[in-house]
């Protein structure tokens, strides 16, 4: 077990504080969020319900969210029962009114929304790379545009359902890749994009392997807090990543055997959190756990994604500088230390990550 002190680097100084609770982090906003109680839902008549076979409103996911009135013309809050069944497709909820997407509570692994695409897959510059994010003018995906769903909203809840990106899931051992991704990059392929406040998730399944579950914020400054609770999320190479305020609580993160060439580790956290935010993932209460065939200390513990900064070029004060805190968890034997930057700025005084109480 590995232990952080009460002090927490904020902004490059040094404070000493309490370690911070769930209820610090989703305070992180211009006011503080209690999320939904699950309770709530049993008794909630859904307003659309998706079913492929047609027995349903809708029989995709984005035709039942694009029936949902923008946020400016309704205050209701709007659901949607997402039947079992495949739906592959690319889904983008943007800017509409409160919203609950909710599959079966019996079994999360019963609906399932997919897609496969990847970071370094061609596309014309004129097509755009995902209805949310377009990336018009690139001639490749990118790592946000190759997301299967993107929240681009306030006030969702997503629950009892699963969400994936397939696109690696041919690769064994380095062999297989789809063009242009490969060991050295091109292979990021998102499942879930957050890009919006108060956003919940709750008995969820999140699939992937590099880049599994991206939280970020819209626009710099902007209040963006996740809950993830209940929940699994899968991946190997920095699948919990970005710059948002991120609770994962009660939780199974497992990470992922067999894509990457024997002797290629993992990443779990890859924050990047902005200089002068305080706070941004939290870990509490969840296991970390892996499929068979890692080694021990084969994956870290996660690194700091110094986002946009050239290998040297990190300024303190100025440059993102990921907070996360790992506490109060059961941590796997395949976990070793934390690791250095993204821009190669070793594990040291200046990083914010952290653990406590966590058991082997």
């Amino acid at each position: 077990m590995r232990v952080l002190a009460a002090l927490l680097l904020v902004a490059g100084a040094a404070t000493a504080q309490p370690l911070p609770t769930v209820a610090d982090y989703l305070a992180q906003g211009p006011a503080p969020w209690i999320p939904s109680v699950l309770a709530d839902l049993g008794a909630v008549v859904p307003d659309f319900i998706v079913a492929a076979d047609g027995s349903g409103t809708h029989r995709t996911v984005q035709a039942a969210v694009d029936a949902v009135p923008a946020r400016d013309r309704s205050d209701k809050t709007w659901t949607v029962a997402i039947r079992p069944g495949t739906y592959r497709e690319l889904l983008c909820v943007r800017n509409k009114a409160p919203l609950r997407l909710i599959g079966s509570a019996l079994d999360p692994a019963a609906a399932r929304v997919v897609e496969g695409r990847w970071n370094a897959q061609p596309k014309a510059p004129d097509q755009p790379a995902h209805p949310c994010v377009p990336e018009l003018g690139s001639p490749t995906h990118g790592t946000a545009g190759s997301t299967s769903v993107v929240i681009a909203s306030d006030d969702v809840l997503l629950a009892h359902f699963t969400i994936a990106n397939d696109a690696l899931d041919g690769v064994r051992a380095g062999l297989g890749y789809p063009p242009g991704a490969g060991e050295s990059g091109g292979a990021q392929a998102v499942a879930l994009t957050t890009a919006g406040d108060r956003i919940q998730l709750e008995n969820m399944r999140l699939l992937g392997h590099q880049d599994t579950l991206y939280a970020r914020r819209a626009k710099p400054g902007a209040a963006a807090r996740v809950y993830l609770r209940h929940s699994l999320v899968a991946g190997d190479v920095d699948f919990i990543f970005g710059d948002a305020t991120l609770v994962i609580q009660r939780c199974t993160v497992l990470s992922r055997a067999g894509r990457r060439v024997p002797g290629n580790g993992g990443h779990v956290l890859a924050p990047s959190t902005a200089a002068d935010v305080a706070l941004g993932f939290l870990v509490i209460d969840s296991r970390l756990v892996a499929e068979p065939g890692l080694a021990t200390g084969s994956h870290s513990l996660g690194r700091a994604w110094d986002h946009g900064v050239a290998r040297g070029a990190w300024v303190a004060g100025v440059s993102p500088n990921g907070q996360a805190l790992v506490r109060d968890s059961v941590v796997g034997p395949h976990i070793g230390p934390w690791a250095a930057s993204t821009s190669r700025r070793p594990f040291g005084p200046d990083h914010r990550l952290g653990e406590s109480g966590n058991t082997r």
